[in-house]
């Protein structure tokens, strides 16, 4: 049986496994398990992203929207306490993961599952995507459209995405909705991206 970490599969047999990494001068230890993206250690997309991302100090909410096993969630939690934070995956095993892995790291967030926004429904100051590329360009989009829809003015939606994989697409996407789309970064292939509901 396939495990597709973008669906959701509770028959998936368990695989368990741990990995601890050093960012920011801060310890993590993630717990991970078969069905989930990126298992083994935390992949150079999100790590590039986590590198430049900029939180404002005005902003008061957050959310990583498929959120996996919730490395960006506790770390921006960790980095910015006074934040409430959400993480959120359509994988109710990923999520069990995320907030097992908060309360290991030892920071409070909320957990949620929700296919897209459908069990969101507050709005938000900062979205982090990385977007489930084999999920499909129509549901990809469909991430975009619903992040705009539920981002504050003033917002920012940050997203990390390959340049093999649809960068130029998205930026094209991201301007024509949100009037803005700036390319941040670029690592090896990565595109670092942000735009802002004005």
């Amino acid at each position: 049986m396939s495990g597709h970490y973008f669906k959701n599969n509770p028959a998936l047999k368990h695989a368990y496994q741990s990995y601890t990494i050093e960012l920011n001068g801060h310890q993590y230890r993630f717990l991970t398990d078969a069905g989930v993206f990126s298992k083994t250690y935390l992949d150079f997309g999100t790590r590039s992203l986590l590198d430049v991302l900029e939180i404002d100090d005005q902003a008061q909410t957050f959310l990583d929207l498929g959120c996996g096993y919730g490395p960006i969630g506790i770390y921006v939690k960790k980095n910015h306490p006074n934040l409430e934070v959400y993480s959120s995956d359509v994988n109710d095993r990923a999520v069990l993961l995320a907030q097992k892995n908060a309360t290991e790291n030892q920071v409070v967030l909320t957990t949620i599952v929700s296919d897209g926004f459908n069990h969101l429904k507050n709005t938000f100051d900062v979205i982090t995507l990385n977007p489930p590329i084999r999920a499909g360009k129509e549901v990809i989009f469909r991430l975009y459209d619903e992040s705009f829809e539920h981002l504050t003015i003033g917002g920012k939606l940050w997203i990390v995405i390959q340049k093999k994989q649809g960068a130029e697409s998205t930026v094209k996407h991201l301007t024509n909705l949100f009037g803005n789309c700036m390319v941040v970064d670029k690592n090896k292939g990565y595109y670092i991206l942000v735009s802002k509901k004005n």
